[in-house]
């Protein structure tokens, strides 16, 4: 039976019921409520039709509706949790097990039983189903409706039940209920797609329709139903010798659900761990930055993906000055404070298109996309001053707080000893620098060992020099022969071959 299982908008167990005005069903669109209007009035109209006829109706159809009812209640009674997991659990139209019952009512009684039968099998898949009321007598009805279509196939054609020993005649018979079948699937299926689509006008109509494995359930189960109106036109206890074959097959259904969910599950942990796996691998745990793999796998494809487009790349090599003095002096639980406030800084100021990655000790890559020379150091220098105005709190040696900071801060009463902390960069840019990744970085190298050996804390250009240092403070007197507070500030600039 083809239904629809989207999950309701409200919980099924909210307390009360709200007024008539409030219902859900009027915050749909006009056109679904001229729909649904449409329907149930058609589906109504024929039922009560064939309904008229429950006075004719002779002793042997009575004994046969009494086994279709007792099998439908026996199956869904025994099968209710599991049918209610299904249910919950599927992400569009909902197929189950109950037009075998519907289906050989349609083909072995009269119209007003196969339309008692399929009402009953509504009300006892109503607690199942907890769906809001108009939402569920729309269902019904398509389903209602889907069962009097085949009805009326089978019984308008003139053909016997019974095999009468004439090939054409009971072959003609076989594409009757095959007929049958295909207007009770699709009567159903298209019914609620359309409805949906009205409802959800931007949601492809193919999403429900359900799978290929649900339509090819449903198909199947229209089968067995139509074994079981053959069987029931000789001997009314045909549906009590298939109530727990069904079952049976129900169950086995629910255990391949959960099975299904289960490898599901266990398929996306897998997915995760290995995402994590890739993660870790690529990044360094103590600044949460790329490592050397990492470093050198996203560095290469930026750089790959710039020169592809003729766009320059400028990568900057970092190194904290006289690190080794902090791991020394305080500890190494210290140096790996400064080393993690390092990598937040370079996260804070860098794009998120770049790239950044630890490569080893106290040594960091920057490789900045699209950047041209005069960009790329003017960054260069914002992550300088930002290392050098660092203050980061940790243990010494002792477990003694301490707050090591940056050595462009005033100093303190704490002393000038932990104004320790600042960074040297080497500038080259590509394609100036060379054709790759490892060019650059051989060249940012460079200029970094040049910004060391001239006094560190300041910014070096490969192929030439730009000298960057933050102006003498009141505490700190100029040299003599150096240059003005204001002229120390801004770069000097020396071009070499």
């Amino acid at each position: 039976m083809v239904e629809n299982s989207l999950t309701d908008q409200k919980a099924s167990g909210a307390v009360g019921r709200p007024s008539i005005r409030n219902w859900d069903l009027w915050t749909l669109r006009p056109a679904a409520l001229v729909y649904f209007f449409f329907i149930e009035s058609a589906v109504a109209a024929a039922a009560i039709w064939l309904l008229i006829g429950l006075g004719s109706i002779s002793n042997a159809d009575w004994l046969r509706f009494g086994a279709v009812m007792f099998a439908v209640t026996v199956h869904l009674m025994i099968v209710r949790r599991a049918e209610e997991s299904r249910r919950n659990e599927s992400a569009g139209p909902h197929i189950d097990l109950t037009s075998v019952w519907t289906f050989a009512a349609a083909i072995a009684l009269p119209g007003a039983l196969a339309v008692l039968v399929t009402i009953w099998m509504r009300i006892l898949i109503q607690p199942i189903a907890r769906r809001q009321p108009y939402r569920f007598v729309f269902s019904s009805a398509s389903i209602l409706g889907g069962t009097m279509l085949a009805w009326a196939v089978v019984h308008l054609s003139g053909l016997s039940l019974l095999a009468t020993g004439v090939i054409p005649t009971d072959l003609g018979l076989v594409l009757v209920l095959i007929a049958a079948a295909l207007v009770n699937w699709g009567a159903q299926g298209m019914n609620i797609a359309v409805a949906l689509k009205i409802v959800t006008p931007h949601t492809r109509i193919q999403e429900f329709l359900g799978s290929r494995a649900d339509n090819m359930l449903e198909l199947s189960t229209l089968g067995a139903g139509a074994m079981l109106g053959m069987l029931m036109t000789t001997h009314w206890v045909g549906p009590l010798l298939l109530v727990f074959p069904v079952i049976l097959v129900n169950s086995l259904l629910y255990h391949a659900a959960q099975r299904r969910a289960h490898l599901e599950r266990l398929l996306r942990e897998q997915e995760q761990l290995q995402a994590r796996l890739a993660e870790d691998a690529h990044t360094d745990y103590r600044t949460g930055l790329l490592n050397t793999n990492g470093l050198a796998e996203y560095g290469g494809r930026l750089t790959d993906r710039c020169r592809h487009d003729n766009q320059p790349v400028t990568v900057l090599a970092i190194d904290l000055d006289h690190f080794k003095r902090i791991n020394d002096t305080w500890g190494h639980p210290a140096g790996n404070a400064v080393l993690a406030e390092v990598g937040r800084i370079l996260r804070e100021k860098l794009r998120p298109g770049d790239v950044a990655g630890r490569d080893g000790g106290e040594e960091f890559v920057v490789v900045l996309a699209d950047t041209g020379l005069a960009q790329g150091t003017a960054i260069a220098e914002r992550v300088r001053e930002a290392i050098g105005e660092m203050s980061v709190m940790t243990t010494d040696k002792h477990r003694n707080t301490v707050t090591l900071r940056g050595r462009n801060l005033p100093l303190t009463p704490d002393g000038p000893e932990v104004r320790a902390i600042s960074a040297s960069i080497g500038v080259a840019v590509l394609p100036d620098n060379g054709e790759c990744l490892q060019d650059a970085q051989h060249f940012a190298d460079a200029a970094l060992y040049a910004a060391k050996e001239n006094g560190r804390n300041q910014v070096r250009v490969a192929g030439g020099e730009i000298r960057l240092l933050p102006a003498p403070r009141g505490d700190q007197p100029v040299a003599e022969g150096a240059a003005a507070p204001d002229q120390a500030a801004s770069a000097e600039v020396t071009r070499t071959a």
